[in-house]
C-alpha cells in the first residue's frame, strides 16, 4: 500500500499523540447507541424495582469505552501506517472488549427489560439466540479456525492489504474482529444464554485451543528478517521509524496479547463456576428442606440394606 499522502502529517508516535481525540464516526456512532441502549435497560429494571449487578454495567461500559479508545482517537489513524500501533487496536478490540462486554451480559439485560409480546424485539431476540444460526457461528468447530484464520489468513494473504486500502474495508476488517471475539468468548465465559454451552473443564480446553495460535502469530512477526505485510513496508517518513523494527514491535503485542487475556478469561471462569457450585448446593438444600431430607434418608436406607445382606 502506498503511503504517499497519508500519514505524512503524523509526528513521531507518543501516547499523548495517540490518544488525541480523532474519531472514525461509524464506532462513535455505535458505541454511543450501546452505551444508550444499555442505560435504557438498566434505568426500566430499577425503575420496575429489579435489580442489575453494577458489576455488569460497570464491565459493559469499560468494553465500550475500549473500543472507543482504539477507534475514536489518533490511534486509529497512526493504525493506518505503523503496524505495531495497528496490532494493539487489533487485539484490543479482539480480544479485551469482548470480554468485558460479554460481562456484562447485555443480551440478558434486553431479555429482561424488553416487554413481552406476541412478536415483540423480546421474542425475535430468544428465536435470534436459539437459531440454527447462533448453534453454529457459537460452536467450537467454527469459532476456533476463526479465531485462528483473522491471524494467519488476513495477514499473511493480500486480503489484508486490500481491506486497508479504503476506509469501508478497514471499518469491515474491525467490527470483524469484534466479532471473532465475541462469538470466540461467548460460549466460554459469556453470561448471557446461548445454544453453545459446554461444561467449565471444556470451555477451559477450548480457550486453551485457541490462544497458543497468537503466541505463535506473534513470534512469526518477531523473528521475520523482511516485512511480511505490504500495508506497513513503507512507513512515512515523517513517523521516523524503522518497518522492520516496527514489525517485531507488532509480534511482539500479539504474543503478549495472548497470554493476558487468558488469565482474565481463566479468572472469569473460575468465578463462574465457583457460584454455580454454591448456587446448585443452595437448590439441594432447599429441596432437602421441603421434602423433609428423603434423599438422604433414600441413601441411608440402601446402606442400611446393604449391612444386613452381608450378615
Amino acid at each position: 500500500m502506498d503511503h504517499s499522502g497519508h500519514g505524512t502529517d503524523l509526528l513521531p508516535f507518543t501516547l499523548g499523540r495517540g490518544l488525541g481525540w480523532s474519531a472514525d464516526p461509524f464506532f462513535l456512532v455505535g458505541c454511543l447507541v450501546a452505551l444508550a441502549l444499555y442505560a435504557w435497560g438498566v434505568v426500566r429494571l430499577v425503575r420496575r424495582g429489579d435489580k442489575w449487578p453494577v458489576g455488569r454495567t460497570v464491565a459493559f461500559v469499560a468494553g465500550v469505552l475500549m473500543i472507543m479508545l482504539v477507534m475514536c482517537t489518533r490511534l486509529n489513524d497512526y493504525g493506518m501506517v505503523m503496524f505495531s500501533v495497528h496490532m494493539v487496536q487489533h487485539m484490543v478490540i479482539s480480544m479485551l472488549a469482548p470480554i468485558l462486554l460479554l460481562l456484562g451480559a447485555p443480551m440478558t439485560l434486553a431479555l429482561r427489560a424488553l416487554p413481552t409480546a406476541g412478536k415483540g424485539p423480546r421474542e425475535l431476540l430468544l428465536m435470534f439466540l436459539h437459531s440454527w444460526y447462533m448453534r453454529i457461528v457459537t460452536h467450537p468447530a467454527f469459532t476456533i479456525p476463526m479465531f485462528i484464520a483473522s491471524l494467519y489468513a488476513l495477514y499473511f494473504t493480500p486480503l489484508f492489504d486490500f481491506l486497508m486500502g479504503s476506509r469501508p474495508g478497514h471499518i469491515a476488517m474491525m467490527v470483524h474482529f469484534l466479532a471473532v471475539g465475541l462469538f470466540f468468548f461467548w460460549p466460554i465465559m459469556g453470561v448471557d444464554p446461548g445454544p453453545h454451552r459446554p461444561g467449565y473443564l471444556m470451555r477451559m480446553l477450548e480457550l486453551f485451543a485457541g490462544m497458543p495460535f497468537h503466541a505463535f502469530f506473534g513470534i512469526a512477526l518477531m523473528m521475520a528478517s523482511t516485512p511480511m505485510v505490504k500495508s506497513y513496508e513503507n512507513p512515512p517518513a515523517s513517523l521516523g521509524i524503522d518497518a522492520l523494527a516496527d514489525q517485531n514491535a507488532a509480534g511482539g503485542i500479539a504474543w503478549a496479547f495472548s497470554e493476558i487475556p487468558s488469565v482474565l478469561v481463566l479468572l472469569a471462569l473460575l468465578f463462574q463456576w465457583y457460584g454455580s457450585e454454591q448456587r446448585q448446593a443452595r437448590r439441594k438444600d432447599r429441596a432437602a428442606d421441603r421434602d423433609g431430607d428423603k434423599e438422604l434418608e433414600a441413601y441411608n436406607a440402601y446402606l442400611a440394606s446393604l449391612n444386613a445382606r452381608s450378615r
